[in-house]
């Protein structure tokens, strides 16, 4: 039988959920920008994420997950800050924001992505934080993931990203929170919580 391992990510896994996440973007167009404009390790927050996991199967990385802190540097960063704290009644600096969680595709449905987002959950409120995070709902099942959890959508932008990448079309950015006491419990066997949801 397969052995699922959630532990915390090292230096060297790195090249492993690169590869991983780029040959998954086929399926689920995350992330949504391809060819990448930054590159992957970038992406997966190597050098700024406060906390970060993976999920293993049977020793090899099959997802990813990580902690950042609030959003910066771009034009909407303000009004996800904004919304996120407005929500939760807090202020900007008491948020944790979800990054960068995916699962392979050849190990979908079989709850990884729930037991991941249920990782980085559990980090942000230790670290007496709001969770918070942002998703491109171009693959049905990451909204779907989030809604199931426990998340309420506060805010729905259309980034500069999105608009060079995308135009007018397709959905926009949704800012989700996730209130206290809100987190539904484990997923069940063979549940579809395995989407990438969040966006860039």
């Amino acid at each position: 039988m397969e052995r699922v391992r959630l532990r915390r990510r090292r230096a060297d896994d790195l090249p492993a959920l690169a590869e991983g996440l780029l040959a998954q973007q086929r399926t689920t167009r995350y992330p949504f920008r391809d060819p990448l404009p930054v590159p992957v390790e970038q992406f997966l927050h190597a050098d700024d994420a406060l906390s970060a996991w993976i999920a293993e199967l049977d020793g090899r990385p099959v997802g990813h997950v990580c902690r950042t802190g609030p959003p910066a540097g771009f034009p909407d960063a303000a009004a996800l800050n904004d919304a996120c704290a407005a929500a939760n009644g807090c202020a900007v600096d008491a948020l944790g924001w979800v990054s960068t969680l995916f699962v392979g595709a050849d190990v979908r449905g079989r709850g990884l992505g729930r037991l991941l987002l249920d990782a980085v959950v559990d980090d942000i409120r230790a670290a007496g934080l709001r969770p918070c995070l942002e998703v491109l709902p171009v693959h049905p099942a990451a909204l779907a993931l989030y809604r199931r959890s426990g998340w309420s959508e506060v805010l729905a932008l259309r980034p500069a990203w999105l608009r060079e990448a995308a135009g007018e079309e397709g959905p926009d950015v949704v800012v989700m929170v996730l209130r206290t006491g809100d987190l539904a419990g484990p997923a069940a066997p063979g549940s579809s919580d395995d989407a990438c949801p969040t966006v860039r």
